[in-house]
């Protein structure tokens, strides 16, 4: 995994180009420390000044010979790539028997002799994660491609005289030549999803390249097009496939993405939680090497009980005979949790992240590479919500007072924040009188239109304009765009396109690539995607039983303190954390000196942006048990970071 930025410009001359790239990669060398490379390119060789920058962290034959940017054998194509290609080793015979010459072992040299073989329909045989961009001297353009599942993140922005990229948005910024202005559609969907919906970023005119897409930027105009390269596909032939011919099937291609990304010419392991697709991911690396290291992030504390999966993992590994690495999470220091803010550059508030950089940050003393479970329950439909759905259906027929009987019966139940399932009980009561994505916005996601008008101020009265729209629209969009047409796997379809690829897959990257760390996801091969989304549904939920066809699958794998024991997620104990984290962080808002959280904490509510009153009410709920309000106020506090450090530029960036 590495780090990868660029520029076109008509209006920079050569040399503040190579400034102004240096600036954009020293501020991704977390994502590369092995080494930082720079190519600057002018005319005649292309119409306008150009200049890729390449931050490297070395998997696939570490010598110099896998340097980037790569070039072709007569320099006429330029590459710098981010991510594995995990069937580089089936492509490079066929391109060396049409005459393509290699100067190194790299995956990423494959890359670049595929694009002089097939152009932009390179991507459709890449097997893998990926970002890339290609300088093509003979066609004057940029190429630029993110993998199908949006495993790796690539950003761009497009003005009237130039053209940057690069795998964070902060290399976008830090070319200067993009100003940080606030998006108010993408902070609306922040607060209600808890992170930004992509294709948008929480800044106007930075744009993240959705999964599957490829864009083309003609050079001497600077005339931008983009297209989608994939889509899940429907099998008729596996949707009438039987159980035992699915359960074969399911295992046989698990096993083989797993054997691809074991490839490494570095230290790796596996993480494992001890849950279902951990264990599998770990129990298919041991059937193919006899050393496996595992590693488990543990939650010290009677009080953390729910959150810690220190004895299923333990059970996991001794079951499976590996080498395995318990990692115990300190006690949370709040003011690192809100300055990861700057790893993603946008607003972010799902606490797990701070779960995933303590994790991959211990493993790293040990491993550079490392295999997790990220996808299974979108796939085989792990989550709570999913079952919520057939219920609903279910509960269709049932008046609707007595449903809200049911929402004030559960007002009174004082909620002990140390599990969620209160919490899952009143969304899911309080959701039902709602159109279907509605419906599925309320269960999985935080504040809803209504609440947000009372969160900002300037949108109160009717002063929605300039097109903003529900973030529920953002799900529906999606919705429509899913290619399974089963109703049940077209929702986890959604789950793949959204929740996934925004939320997991992005503190996955991050965080990891924060430490240097590139963390695999054999869950997300293509091949293994489109055969979860055609598995019939009624397979993955059994008699109560969620993920049925994949455990069964593998179910020698499981001793049985993991098949046995309740569902716990990788989650933060954010519900416990928040009332001293909250109170803390308003007394450095009170008396603004001396405070860790800096000086100006606070002042997205002082100054209008966030209503303080809606505020205090969601904290008083929260104490007083009447609703979980951990995750809305945590996200407050996340967004006020934010915007004193991007917006107003009071509090410095730490970290580049």
């Amino acid at each position: 995994m590495c780090g990868i930025s660029g520029v076109v410009s008509k209006r920079l001359d050569r040399s503040t180009l190579k400034t102004t790239v240096d600036r954009m990669a020293r501020a991704l060398r977390h994502r590369g420390p092995d080494g930082t490379y720079v190519e600057c390119f002018g005319p005649p060789s292309v119409s306008q000044p150009v200049a890729l920058a390449h931050n490297r962290l070395a998997i696939i034959d570490v010598s110099d010979a896998g340097r980037e940017p790569m070039s072709n054998e007569d320099g006429t194509a330029w590459l710098v790539f981010n991510g594995e290609i995990y069937n580089f080793k089936e492509l490079r015979p066929r391109l060396e028997a049409s005459g393509h010459r290699f100067n190194s072992h790299t995956d990423a040299e494959v890359i670049i002799h595929l694009y002089e073989e097939k152009g932009p329909a390179c991507v459709e045989e890449l097997e893998g994660i990926f970002a890339f961009a290609i300088l093509d001297l003979r066609k004057d353009s940029l190429f630029l491609a993110r993998d199908p599942l949006g495993v790796k993140p690539l950003f761009y922005a497009a003005t009237k005289d130039s053209f940057i990229f690069g795998s964070e948005i902060k290399a976008i910024l830090a070319s200067s030549l993009v100003d940080p202005v606030l998006n108010r559609q993408a902070i609306s969907d922040f607060f209600t999803f808890l992170y930004v919906p992509c294709p948008e970023t929480a800044f106007e005119g930075i744009w993240q390249l959705p999964a599957a897409h490829s864009l083309t930027v003609r050079l001497k105009d600077l005339a931008v097009s983009s297209s989608c390269y994939w889509r899940p596909r429907e099998s008729e032939d596996l949707t009438r496939s039987s159980y035992e011919q699915l359960k074969s099937a399911i295992r046989e291609s698990l096993a083989a993405s797993v054997k691809r990304q074991l490839v490494s010419d570095v230290p790796l392991g596996v993480f494992l939680s001890g849950g279902i697709d951990s264990t599998i991911v770990t129990g298919l690396a041991k059937s193919e090497k006899a050393d496996v290291q595992t590693y488990t992030l543990t939650v010290p504390g009677e009080e953390y009980k729910f959150y810690d999966e220190s004895e299923k993992s333990r059970a996991v590994s001794r079951h499976l005979k590996t080498e395995h690495f318990e990692l115990p999470m300190e006690q949370p220091d709040f003011l690192e949790i809100l300055n990861l803010v700057e790893f993603s550059d946008q607003p972010f508030a799902n606490p797990t992240n701070y779960l995933m950089q303590q994790l991959s940050r211990k493993a790293r003393a040990k491993i550079t590479v490392a295999l997790c479970g990220a996808g299974g329950d979108e796939l085989f439909a792990g989550y709570p919500r999913t079952s919520a759905v057939r219920l609903a259906r279910k509960l269709g027929w049932v008046p609707k007072p007595l449903l809200r009987f049911g929402t004030h019966f559960l007002g009174p139940l004082r909620d002990s924040h140390q599990n969620p399932r209160l919490r899952r009980a009143r969304k899911f009561l309080g959701g039902l009188d709602s159109d279907f994505l509605a419906q599925y916005a309320n269960w999985t996601y935080f504040l809803n239109e209504r609440d947000k008008h009372e969160l900002f101020r300037d949108w109160r009265n009717g002063q929605r304009q300039n097109g903003w729209h529900p973030s529920v629209e953002t799900l529906r969009t999606a919705f429509n765009d899913c290619s399974i047409p089963s109703p049940d796997n077209r929702l986890l379809e959604l789950d793949v396109k959204t929740f996934l690829a925004d939320n997991i897959l992005e503190y996955t990257d991050r965080m990891s690539m924060a430490t240097g760390l590139e963390v695999r996801v054999p869950l997300l091969d293509t091949g293994f995607v489109e055969l979860a989304l055609n598995t019939p549904f009624s397979y993955k939920i059994q008699q109560g039983r969620t993920k049925a066809i994949l455990v069964d699958a593998f179910s020698d794998f499981f001793p049985p303190e993991a098949r046995e024991a309740p569902k716990r997620g990788f989650n933060a104990p954010l519900g416990q954390w928040i009332n001293r984290f909250f109170d803390d962080y308003c007394e450095a808002a009170n008396t603004r000196r001396g405070s860790p959280f800096g000086e100006d904490a606070g002042a997205a509510w002082r100054e209008g942006v966030l209503d303080l009153s809606f505020i205090q009410r969601m904290r008083a709920e929260h104490r007083q048990g009447k609703a979980d309000r951990s995750h809305e106020l945590f996200a407050c506090m996340i967004f006020d970071v934010w915007w004193r450090k991007y917006i107003r530029k009071t509090e410095p960036l730490a970290h580049w």
